[in-house]
């Protein structure tokens, strides 16, 4: 035993990754799996289901499948679970043909690779230079240790065996470098990797043996003693770097970090390489990436972010780093800068982080990253969620907003408000780009520095171009809201006057046009006078400075979720020509009966209203009520009978959000932010029954009849 590779640590991790292997084969359909990494995997059910449900069909053997074979689509995939002729097929309406690389041998292949052999007792051995078996862990999740003299197992039942085994560094893993290594082989050089002067002459090569070689260092092979060595002096100066390389001046080139990462320039050459050369990418001759997209993701979202800096804790500053992005099993690598995002939410202790994109180390060019069908965007928000423990009022109450836009009738060809952009227009001008006019997101996680951060939703920004802005123009329009209640009536005299709010931000901002002209303050000065105007005034006027169909959804909408904060503040005022304005959701934490801090619930027979409101802007919304009550009630009715407004509706839009979040990782959220408002209440239960009693009080407001 006194000469065996292995770690304390590795034996630790040896067993969490048995554990995780059985929740992976064992777990139900609903169910994904958070490994010792911290990487979030559906269960093998699960997958089964979501292939199922992309146009794939299982079967647990040929006999179900020669059953149900009438009901089948043509050209759907196939597979037979068990028994003669298990594997994967293409059915085409008639035939059933066998596909090649089928998935199914391929994961035997390697299962069969991860169990050391059909007849060992073990799931895992450790062998000696000699190959023989110095421990093992059993297909029990036992350690056995073999004596070397006798050749008898001894189970390991105490932590001091374990201690014994603990020879060598538990930071670095020679074995797992080893492997990394041969995958930069990528030429017929001797070296695997070599570090050059200004004038190309090498100054230290590492050889595929695994030696260091220098003008200087003739043949030093690498030992784990060597390393350990390092590994302590180092670790006594508290430096990450385990084993630094440097010119003959001692000025630093690279050097491996506590996670065997070969970090040069201040990038992960080892991971970057492998990853292309796993993608099959020449390494001699690799792009800079300019747009990175991905499909819309159907499990956890999953952000790891490496900075050398403190992530801020206000808007004071950037911070800069590297982040990975797994989104199903794709890979995203970009360097990114952190700031802290919101206006009221600021001060709360766990923060909303905008993330911007970048190809290169300098920050000098920018990435756009698409994920599902929302334009690409450079910057993407972490919503921390801080005041919704479900993390469903944001993304959810966006995603009943995209309901109910969809189940409008199209005018013009559109029914998007910023499809009114293409009406009229032709060749470049009438590409669609995806622009949705509001909030986009998708469940996801964020750790720092391998260390988690907290559960959020990954979402896109404000920015203008999600709302089909050309900020050249100035009569087209976008203005975000303060922390305050705004006056609907004296929006020209607020910018102005450089009117600010409680915290003296100015009350509104600009995020389109991009030069705020006379021509642009002109429009706001109009719509003053018409929301300021009478009822009289108002009503032969609202079809001219409201889109209608906007105006009548907007406050139905607000009606249902009890949207009060977005009387005043959380939307975006838009406008495509400077005179009809349209409201536009944003910033949805405090809806479904949440309090504005998170910390109870709001009546579910409660007016549509909010007590800081500005009088004047609680006018323009009875004012817009009274001019559109008959139209409304008709449209409340088709929302209520297309069940878009029910329960139901609400119950699933809720579970395919919160089902995303592994149970695990809510309870350590908890743990990690233990003071979260509505961790008592907040839940897909509450929002349900919520929205039930709120949808049997509006019945009576609307006059719906079913």
């Amino acid at each position: 035993m006194a000469d065996s590779i292995i770690t304390k640590q590795e034996l630790i991790d040896a067993q969490k990754d048995a554990e995780t292997l059985e929740q992976v084969t064992s777990g139900d359909e609903f169910s994904d799996v958070m490994s010792r990494l911290g990487r979030v995997y559906p269960t093998l059910a699960k997958m089964m289901k979501i292939l199922q449900q992309s146009g794939q069909r299982s079967y647990a053997n040929y006999a179900l499948f020669e059953t149900d074979k009438a009901n089948i689509p043509s050209n759907t995939t196939v597979r037979i679970a068990q028994g003669d002729g298990a594997g994967l097929y293409v059915w085409d309406g008639t035939n059933l043909t066998k596909t090649e690389g089928d998935v199914v041998e391929l994961v035997n292949s390697l299962l069969n690779q991860f169990i050391t052999s059909e007849d060992s007792e073990n799931l895992y051995e450790w062998k000696d230079s000699d190959g023989n078996v110095v421990l093992a862990l059993n297909k029990k999740g036992q350690l056995v240790s073999y004596d070397e003299d006798t050749k008898r197992s001894i189970l390991l039942t105490n932590q001091e065996d374990i201690k014994e085994l603990q020879k060598f560094v538990d930071e670095l893993n020679l074995n797992n470098i080893s492997v990394l290594l041969k995958l930069l082989a990528t030429s017929d050089s001797s070296d695997i990797q070599r570090w050059e002067d200004l004038n190309g002459l090498p100054l230290l090569r590492l050889t595929k043996k695994g030696k260091l070689k220098s003008p200087q260092i003739d043949d030093i092979e690498l030992t784990l003693s060597d390393i350990k060595f390092v590994s302590d002096v180092l670790a006594q100066r508290q430096s990450s770097k385990l084993l630094k390389f440097c010119d003959l001046n001692n000025i630093e080139l690279g050097y491996v970090d506590g996670f065997s990462r070969w970090i040069l320039s201040g990038v992960d050459i080892l991971g970057e390489i492998s990853e292309l050369k796993k993608n099959g990418t020449n390494v001699s001759n690799v792009i800079t990436l300019k747009q990175a997209a991905f499909q819309k993701p159907q499990s956890l979202v999953q952000i790891y972010i490496t900075t050398n800096s403190a992530l801020p804790a206000d808007k004071s500053y950037k911070a800069q780093g590297k982040a990975e992005i797994h989104i199903d099993g794709q890979l995203l690598n970009a360097y990114v800068t952190l700031e802290v995002q919101g206006s009221s939410s600021v001060g709360y202790p766990k923060k909303n982080y905008t993330l911007g994109f970048f190809s290169d180390i300098g920050l000098t060019q920018s990435l756009k990253v698409q994920v599902g069908d929302v334009p690409a965007h450079d910057e993407w928000i972490f919503k921390a969620n801080y005041v919704d423990s479900s993390n469903c009022r944001n993304i959810g109450g966006n995603n009943l907003w995209e309901d109910i836009v969809q189940s409008r009738k199209s005018v013009n060809g559109y029914k998007r408000e910023t499809d009114q952009y293409y009406v009229g227009k032709t060749g470049k001008d009438a590409v669609l780009t995806n622009a949705t006019g509001h909030v986009i997101g998708y469940p996801c996680v964020m750790y720092v520095n391998d260390e988690f951060y907290g559960v959020g939703s990954f979402n896109v920004g404000k920015k203008y171009f999600n709302y089909n802005l050309d900020r050249a123009k100035p009569t087209q329009i976008q203005i975000d809201w303060g922390g305050s209640q705004c006056d609907l009536t004296k929006m020209y005299d607020n910018y102005t006057s450089g009117a600010v709010d409680y915290k003296g931000d100015p009350v509104f901002e600009f995020k389109s046009p991009k030069k705020v002209t006379n021509a642009t303050l002109a429009c706001l000065s109009v719509w003053d006078a018409f929301a300021a105007s009478s009822q009289t005034s108002f009503t032969q006027n609202a079809n001219t400075f409201l889109n209608k169909q906007n105006a009548i959804d907007y406050y139905l909408f607000s009606d249902f979720t009890l949207n009060y904060d977005g009387l005043g503040k959380n939307f975006q005022f838009v406008s495509w020509n400077g005179v009809q304005f349209n409201f536009m959701p944003y910033d949805l934490d405090s809806i479904f009966g949440s309090n504005y801090s998170g910390t109870g619930t709001m009546p579910a027979n409660g007016v549509l209203d909010i007590s800081d409101l500005p009088q004047n802007s609680r006018d323009f919304w009875i004012k817009l009520k009274t001019v559109y009550l008959s139209d409304m009630k008709l449209r409340y009715k088709q929302l209520r009978d297309a069940k878009i407004f029910h329960e139901d509706n609400v119950y699933k839009i809720c579970m395919d959000l919160a089902s995303k979040y592994p149970r695990d990782l809510i309870l350590t959220e908890f743990g990690k932010w233990p003071d979260l408002p509505s961790k008592t209440y907040s839940n897909v239960n509450q929002i349900v029954s919520w929205s039930k009693q709120r949808l049997a009080y509006l019945d009576t407001q609307y006059e719906y009849i079913a």
